[in-house]
């Protein structure tokens, strides 16, 4: 491991670990390429019920800045961070209600200011565990949705009003964890999940048409889950 990145990973631990002492969710970290802060967002127990919290670190392992995003008496859970070329921040996560909502706030590395909350998804459908990645300078959100029958796989942009309309990427009877995971790299979108117990879904946003892809399948029988995840890497970014 490079030297300049093991303190970021011994510091990254230390965060995570205390974190996750207070939360019911794996905190979810990631570096400010533009401030060269350690950024976590966890599920902390207020007492009554579970807050959004947010942690800033130094490289150096000093703390400055902790405070909870939410408050309110549902329950936050799973919130997800993604960060911006630019240093902009956009979390997400799920409210514990009858129809589960997701919720989301964005800050603007600029001005340092947080927005209020915003809703993602559509507030019929139950939605939760989101997962969130910046392609490009525009915030994703791709997340489960519950219904009486199945599941499926949902995806859109998190951005100013108007909401984009989210897209339904796929469909799964597969009453597993799902595991979605919401890849941007080399100007590419794409999406994975767990189908069935054999293989991984995934699908790839096409920008000049605007939409995601058929979903096709990659088959994890005779390795791992990463692995068969690997593979759709390489297949996506054409290596």
């Amino acid at each position: 491991m490079p030297s300049g990145i093991r303190p970021y990973s011994v510091i990254a631990s230390i965060v995570l670990a205390s974190a996750a002492a207070f939360g019911v969710d794996p905190p979810d970290l990631r570096i400010n390429g533009v401030s060269g802060l350690i950024e976590t967002v966890d599920a902390t127990w207020s007492g009554s019920n579970f807050n959004v919290r947010y942690t800033l670190v130094t490289g150096a392992g000093q703390q400055r800045a902790s405070f909870l995003l939410t408050a309110n008496a549902a329950n936050d859970v799973d919130p997800r961070i993604a960060i911006a070329p630019n240093g902009d921040v956009a979390v997400a996560w799920w409210r514990d209600l009858a129809t589960d909502a997701l919720v989301y706030r964005k800050r603007s590395f600029a001005t340092g200011a947080w927005s209020l909350e915003r809703a993602a998804g559509i507030a019929s459908e139950s939605s939760n565990r989101p997962r969130v990645v910046y392609a490009g300078d525009r915030p994703w959100v791709a997340y489960q949705i519950q219904n009486a029958k199945a599941r499926s796989v949902g995806a859109q942009i998190i951005d100013d009003d108007p909401e984009p309309i989210r897209s339904i990427v796929a469909t799964t009877a597969y009453s597993g964890d799902l595991d979605i995971q919401l890849n941007a790299e080399s100007k590419h979108l794409w999406v994975t999940w767990i189908d069935n117990a054999s293989n991984v879904g995934y699908a790839e946003y096409v920008y000049e048409k605007q939409f995601w892809s058929v979903p096709a399948q990659e088959s994890f029988a005779v390795d791992s889950v990463s692995a068969a995840r690997s593979r759709i890497r390489g297949r996506v970014l054409g290596f």
